[in-house]
Order: structure tokens, then sequence, then C-alpha cells
């Protein structure tokens, strides 16, 4: 699943920068990012803006056109981006402004269960997040039996640092009224959500440029 979440911004001009529309429907708050509610929007109750999505959403809107959807929010808007594949193990969290990166994070643990690459101006966070988990890490890996499936800790690290800015993480309970409006959507203007022309290549490991 992937999210977006946006600041200083309204939900019906975030929908329009990424093209998109709600559908008038209310979805089940937890199957945001799944199968079953593949796309939907909200309002937090903190005054982000969000839209939820199966991962083809935030490559598409960062990476996916030229020029990025991201391009389109307003330049005082903070955009927080999140993708996590649990299948895959890979996960990633950027912060936008402004049209242009100001800090990304992944990890692959296709490239071992320590990869971690990070850069830019990185919140405060993200090193206390990054030093824990990797000192989880080694110690895992020097109990771990050869080809055992020991514990991904790093996994973790992207996803605490998007959520230690935005209050919000896909696998923890939120209050009855973290959501103050959630509704589907659809794509609008032509959009597609399920194939990237230029895939980046840090997700080269999950094999396909087709991402359903």
């Amino acid at each position: 699943m992937s999210w977006i979440l946006v600041d200083e911004i309204t939900e019906e001009a975030l929908y329009d920068c990424l093209d998109l529309a709600p559908t008038g429907e209310m979805p089940d708050r937890y199957d945001l990012g799944t199968s079953y509610v593949p796309l939907a929007g909200a309002v937090l109750k903190s005054g982000w803006c969000a839209v939820f999505a199966k991962y083809t959403l935030v490559m598409d809107a960062t990476v996916g056109k030229t020029p990025t959807p991201l391009t389109r929010l307003p330049a005082k808007s903070r955009c927080i981006t999140c993708v996590v594949l649990e299948h895959a193990m890979v996960s990633y969290a950027s912060l936008w402004q402004g049209g242009h990166p100001v800090w990304e994070i992944w990890h692959d643990s296709g490239q071992g269960r320590s990869h971690l690459e990070a850069r830019g101006d990185l919140p405060v966070a993200f090193k206390e997040f990054c030093d824990t988990a990797m000192k989880k890490q080694r110690a895992e890996d020097a109990h771990d039996k050869p080809g055992g499936r020991g514990v991904d800790y790093v996994f973790d690290v992207p996803i605490d640092t998007a959520a230690s800015v935005v209050g919000y993480r896909h696998d923890r309970g939120v209050e009855e009224d973290f959501f103050k409006a959630l509704r589907t959507l659809t794509p609008a203007n032509g959009n597609v959500l399920t194939k990237l022309n230029e895939p980046p290549g840090c997700w080269q490991a999950v094999g396909s440029i087709n991402y359903e």
C-alpha cells in the first residue's frame, strides 16, 4: 500500500492535483490501500489531507510522469509519501515541497536486511529510528541461522520516519475521530494507476513495472 499526505491544501485541490475524483462512497478505514479499497481520500483531524492507495499511486505521482503530479501542489505545502511492500520487504518514505524531494529514505531487503539509503535534509527522528533498528538488526543477524527467516527491523525506518511527521502509520489503530472525512476515489482526466513509464532504480527488486 501507499499514501500521500499533504498540508496547507484542501482535499478537493489535492484530488485535482493527482487527477482523482471522489465517488461519494465511504470505505472501511481498515481496508485502506488494499484490493478492497484500492483508492481513497481523507481529511485527518490534524488537518493533513490524504490519499491512500495500492502502491502504484505514490510511484506514479513521484516518478511515473513528467512533470510529476506533485509539482502541481502549492509551494508552501509539505507532502509526505510512504510505500509499504510487505511481500517484497521494501519500504520508502519521502518529503516533497515545491515540487522537489526534501528527503528520501528507502529499504530493500533484497539487498540485505541492513540495507538503508537516505538522502536530503532528514528529520531529527530519523537518526534515532535508524540507530535503534540497526542495533536490533545486528543482534538479530548474529543469532540467525544460515538461510533463516529472521526479523527485518530496518524495514520500519522509512515508515516510522514518515509517521513521526504526520502521525499516521498503516498498521496501528487510530482513534474513532482520526479521520474527519473518508471517501473512495477514482482516477480522473485519463489518469492510469496501474503502470509506470519510468520505474526508479530502488524499485527494480520488485521485478516488474506493472504495479496493480
